[in-house]
């Protein structure tokens, strides 16, 4: 049947009728800048250009238009600071990790306090002097200065009594030595 022909009353296509509203250029996004803030990516303001309110650039749908814009109220836009501008993904960026061995010469020193006093106090400082020079070399990508000066003081203390034990010691046996002759 000839009258039976696919599409919309009137015999025209719907790619044939000019849109209801004219579309926007799709701009491509902008290269992301070096975070501000310390190098801590995902603090600050906004990106310019990345849509969001006070950039100045409209953001996916403009106001008036029936579409929500990206960073507008109750688009389901991620908030400021996540997703798009700064890096990849969603969730907060990771911080500065505190160095393994600056944490595990503390625990050595205090542990080598009770256990065996001279060999934990010279491991203690050893990793204590190698953790402190690696976190000054990372350039704030690594934390725990202080473990490891809390590790070295505590080492160095042990080590003191350590001596003063022995030199008391050697002392003492000295003098009972001597009362007897």
């Amino acid at each position: 049947m000839p009258d039976d022909l696919p599409g919309p009353p009137g015999g025209g296509y719907q790619d044939d009728r000019p849109p209801d509203r004219p579309t926007e250029p799709l701009q491509p996004p902008a290269p992301a800048p070096a975070p501000p803030y310390g190098g801590q990516p995902g603090y600050g303001p906004p990106a310019p250009g990345s849509g969001q309110p006070g950039s100045g650039q409209p953001g996916y749908g403009q106001a008036g238009s029936g579409q929500p814009g990206y960073g507008q109220p109750g688009s389901g836009a991620p908030p400021p600071g996540y997703g798009y501008g700064y890096g990849y993904g969603y969730g907060y960026p990771a911080g500065p990790q505190t160095d393994s061995s600056a944490t595990a010469a503390l625990v050595i020193a205090v542990v080598g306090f009770f256990i065996c006093a001279p060999v934990g106090a010279v491991v203690a400082l050893v990793m204590a002097n190698s953790a402190q020079k690696r976190i000054e070399a990372s350039e704030g990508r690594l934390t725990g200065l202080e473990m490891a000066r809390a590790a070295r003081i505590i080492a160095i203390v042990e080590l003191v009594l350590t001596a003063v034990l022995i030199v008391g010691g050697l002392l003492a046996i000295a003098a009972s030595l001597s009362a007897r002759s």
